[in-house]
């Protein structure tokens, strides 16, 4: 990442300031009657354009070397070390001028340690103005993905209260529920309060980053009950969940999203009817989940808006670390999610 003007403002602010003070504490050593134009040449050089480099150079080696994103016990030691490798160098050439520029001159000893204390003071400043100032950027820029989050997630749960309660499904819902009254009254009953939790839990989803599995599934149970009742024998559905996938966490409605783009754009399209399938497993620190549905997979079917939507939530809560992909299996199209189980989001 380049830096930015308010870097190069504060590169400028602070090294210049640092100039001022040391020959400030020149002229009050020396006195005006014994300035020289080579010392006030020195300190222009070593100060102002020196340990500007050198600082310039170290956040470059600290981004590079990903120091930014360490630990405190393990980024110290290695600060400590940076400025001893900057500042010794700088002391000794200081030391090197004054003798070439003062027929052998030697500073004493006294003096050669306070020079390396100041500059180390310096150095030490301007390691904690910068991290100082990438902290607060980091945390600017976690607010604004947290609330980018929290507009794509409140899209996407509108997305999918659209494709449940648009006038067909209701229709087609309502329709089912009308027979089942007749018919099987504990069945009708049964469908209303499934209808009713997926509904339940569609409104509060936008509460939560992250629900359990366990909970997903449960939601989609209830919409492939709905669904069953469209759809009869031409709907079949499998699943193969582990135990410990259960308890893995993702978005909510992404699978329920999946399994409705399944049924949508595969077993609805077809006269036969088809399979959906579900499986999760953790496998690699990831929770890994399938949902097959039989069909052919196109490009073209209208599912591209829905699992961009989708992808850009995981990218904003996980970064790389999550995928989405679909892709053609053995006369299946398969939505494969990949989720770390590193816990919370990023």
């Amino acid at each position: 990442m380049r830096p930015g003007r308010l870097y190069w403002t504060c590169q400028a602010a602070g090294w210049g300031a640092f100039t001022l003070y040391a020959l400030t504490g020149y002229v009050a050593t020396v006195g005006r009657s014994h300035i020289r134009a080579v010392d006030v040449a020195s300190f222009f050089f070593f100060d102002a354009f020196i340990c500007p480099l050198a600082t310039h150079a170290l956040r470059w080696w600290m981004r590079t070397h990903g120091w930014l994103e360490l630990p405190v016990r393990r980024l110290a030691p290695r600060l400590v070390l940076a400025v001893l490798l900057i500042v010794v160098p700088i002391t000794s050439c200081v030391v090197t001028w004054i003798a070439l520029t003062r027929h052998g001159q030697i500073l004493p000893v006294d003096a050669i340690v306070g020079m390396t204390i100041v500059f180390s003071f310096a150095m030490t400043g301007w390691l904690a103005i910068y991290f100082q100032v990438v902290s607060r950027r980091r945390q600017r820029m976690l607010e604004r993905q947290a609330l980018e989050l929290s507009i794509v997630a409140r899209d996407a749960q509108l997305r999918a209260l659209r494709a449940q309660i648009n006038p067909h499904f209701l229709f087609n819902a309502l329709n089912s529920l009308r027979g089942l009254i007749a018919e099987d009254p504990p069945r009708a009953a049964s469908m209303v309060t499934g209808f009713a939790g997926l509904m339940r839990y569609a409104l509060q989803s936008d509460r939560t980053e992250t629900v359990t599995l366990a909970e997903e599934l449960a939601a989609v149970d209830d919409y492939l009950e709905l669904e069953r009742m469209r759809f009869e024998e031409r709907l079949r559905v499998e699943r193969a969940v582990s135990p410990d996938a259960r308890d893995a966490r993702l978005p909510p409605m992404l699978l329920q999203l999946l399994v409705e783009n399944a049924i949508k754009h595969g077993v609805a399209t077809l006269r036969e009817g088809g399979v959906v399938r579900i499986d999760a497993a953790i496998a690699d620190a990831q929770l890994q989940l399938r949902v097959s549905n039989s069909g052919v997979l196109s490009r073209g079917n209208g599912t591209g808006v829905g699992l961009d939507n989708a992808r850009e939530r995981l990218r904003l809560l996980y970064g790389t670390a999550a995928s989405l992909a679909l892709d053609a299996d053995e006369g299946m199209v398969v939505a494969t999610l990949r989720i770390p189980l590193a816990g919370s989001p990023t």
